[in-house]
């Protein structure tokens, strides 16, 4: 029985002869319409057969290929995929023929025979292209098969990688199954394909440090910012390298930012904090200058200009401009904290309690307002003035208050510190100078080459007192907080520093228990360790987790070197010492561990060269004074 079907756009029906008899009657005239073709060798009977045999079935298909072309137009969907398929089994070697059939499957939501034929199409004669692939790709992904997709997918992949629609849907699919390496390496070839989009690129640094690749993120950020031109590349550099302590290379970056932005002052600015990082006070006090120049007033750059004048010892100049910070803006607390630490450099105790006193009360939270004005009332002799102080600071409420006392009292033992190396720096400046008969004074020098004064015994106790006070209130903090981890690091960190190393480990290792991805935590721990000489392998592995975080760090590359040298190891330790200094030059502890492996290695002409260097950074450093005298 002929079948019909109704066209929506059509009056009356449309008969349509079964496919067999059609077939015949195309055979038929195929047989009546061809024309005779040169003559051909003779061959074998059933060869000759099956060639003409095969060119009808050729014909054939081509035919219904083109009635299911007409169908389409049509709009006859249904009616087309009954012609495809009916081509395709007459044509069943055509590659063309089959992927299109498994498309037409694929369109009518026929999964599952797309799928068959999709892969029955990879199967024959000839070389499968890209295109291929995803289209079997595809089909998987719709049917939910991910993992299969991925097969494919990546297949297309390896045929063709310049494809960007292709690796986006590859990247998307890895994010979606969290496999973040996968979708790293393949977001690394889609990005120079798509111009290297801002938010695709912020991406991707993030999931580089995820993985502990810090050291492809500053690659990756550099070449976007070449290849884009795009100057948020750049600050994004800036920022990765002050991260990680790069500070010759944070101001390459800063200097190419202004150079190719001249009109943004903010990079000039930038420019200007990053020499201080670098170590060049001196071109920054310069560049500072050239900013107020173009504009007087600004206190953004009036601000960090009266900071580095105060860091220079500069403080009449630097106590004018904070006056002037202060009249422009009377409510904030650093200006007042600034004016009162100048104070009591120039000896002037009105300005300094008055000043710090403000700073306090517009701005209570910070501890480094509270440990100046302590520590003001110390060098004053009012040593219980400043105790008084401290203890009613936040009135111990609570952890967070006893916390804070911890670390105010801590900030003054630091500072009874830092006055008195202070101290000595000017004594070994004294020292060093000739006597009537030109020879060095070496009347206060001990046995031991540091040069002490009567009253140092008596600020190193006073110094203990504070520390340990520190740790009481860290203590405090910890009965009420449990296992906190910022109270256990400062008190872990202050217990080191008071010389109690064996308690401050068990504080670090129980530090780690709770939190084994702070970088800084690791190496703060595997560098007590190996400063001990004991559990180097535990230490080392700390350590190396450390560096998995942040590879570019120059402490952490310190203390891998001063691991080696713990071990006898010195060339390993030499190569590790020398990248710690070309992240943090100017460092006194990483150029004594420098100077130690050179005599181990018997370079002592170059390890000579170093304990100068160290003296002139820090004139009181005993061991320096020993090794050069």
């Amino acid at each position: 029985m002929p079948r019909t079907s109704r066209h929506p756009h059509r009056n009356g029906p449309v008969t349509l002869a079964a496919p067999a008899l059609l077939a015949a009657l195309l055979l038929a005239g195929c047989a009546t319409s061809r024309k005779a073709g040169p003559a051909k060798p003779a061959a074998p009977e059933a060869d000759r057969n099956q060639e003409i045999h095969n060119e009808q079935r050729a014909f054939i298909a081509h035919e219904f290929f083109l009635r299911a072309r007409q169908q389409e137009m049509e709009g006859n969907d249904a009616v087309a995929l009954s012609y495809f398929q009916i081509a395709y089994e007459y044509d069943p070697d055509s590659r063309d023929l089959c992927f299109l059939l498994t498309d037409k499957l694929k369109a009518a939501g026929k999964m599952d025979s797309a799928l068959v034929t999709g892969k029955r199409c990879l199967e024959l004669k000839g070389v499968p292209d890209s295109r291929e692939y995803q289209a079997v790709a595809e089909i998987l992904l719709r049917k939910g098969d991910v993992p299969g997709a991925l097969v494919f997918y990546n297949k297309a992949v390896d045929l063709d990688d310049q494809d960007k629609d292709l690796l986006y849907t590859l990247a998307t699919l890895y994010e979606s199954l969290k496999d973040v390496p996968r979708h790293v390496a393949v977001m690394e070839k889609l990005l120079p394909r798509i111009e290297y989009p801002v938010r695709l690129v912020e991406k991707q640094g993030q999931n580089y440090r995820l993985l502990g690749r810090v050291d492809a993120v500053a690659a990756l950020y550099r070449t976007a910012w070449e290849k884009t031109g795009n100057p948020l590349f750049g600050e994004k550099l800036v920022s990765f390298y002050e991260d990680q302590e790069m500070f010759a290379s944070l101001l390459d970056v800063l200097r190419k930012l202004a150079a190719e932005n001249p009109d943004n002052l903010h990079y000039e600015l930038q420019k200007a904090r990053a020499q201080i990082l670098a170590g060049k006070p001196d071109s920054a006090m310069a560049a500072y200058q050239t900013l107020i120049k173009k504009s007087p007033e600004e206190r953004e750059f009036l601000s960090p200009y009266a900071t580095l004048l105060f860091e220079q010892g500069r403080y009449r100049e630097a106590k004018e401009i904070f006056q002037k910070l202060i009249k422009s803006q009377p409510e904030n607390p650093i200006n007042h904290f600034y004016l009162g630490s100048i104070g009591m450099e120039l000896r002037d105790k009105a300005i300094a309690e008055a000043e710090l006193k403000k700073a306090i009360d517009l701005d209570a939270k910070v501890p480094e307002y509270w440990a100046k004005l302590a520590s003001f009332y110390i060098r004053e002799g009012t040593e219980q003035k400043a105790v008084d102080l401290l203890e009613k600071m936040g009135e111990g409420k609570d952890w967070y208050a006893s916390y804070i006392q911890g670390v105010v009292f801590t900030q003054v033992a630091k500072k009874l510190e830092s006055d008195r190396r202070s101290d000595a720096d000017k004594r070994a400046d004294s020292d060093r100078k000739p006597d009537a008969a030109g020879k060095p004074d070496s009347t206060r020098k001990v046995a031991d080459g540091r040069t002490l004064a009567p009253h140092d015994t008596g600020m190193t106790a006073q110094t203990r007192r504070f520390r340990e006070q520190g740790v009481q209130y860290f203590k405090k903090a910890l009965e009420l907080e449990g296992n906190n981890r910022r109270v256990l690091f400062e008190l872990g960190v202050a217990l080191e520093q008071l010389n109690e190393r064996s308690e401050s480990i068990d504080v670090m290792k129980r530090l780690v228990k709770l939190d084994s991805s702070d970088a800084t935590i690791l190496n703060y721990l595997g560098y007590m360790l190996v400063e001990e000489n004991r559990e180097l392998d535990y230490a080392g592995s700390l350590i190396e987790r450390a560096l998995t975080f942040e590879p570019e760090n120059g402490a952490f590359l310190d203390s891998k070197g001063w691991l080696y040298y713990r071990k006898n190891d010195f060339p390993k330790a030499r190569k590790f010492i020398e990248m710690a200094i070309g992240r943090i030059p100017q460092d006194t502890t990483i150029l004594e561990h420098y100077a130690l492996i050179l005599e181990k290695l018997g370079l002592s002409d170059l390890a000579g060269e170093k304990w100068r260097q160290i003296l002139k950074l820090d004139p009181a450093h005993e061991l320096a004074h020993r090794k050069v005298n």
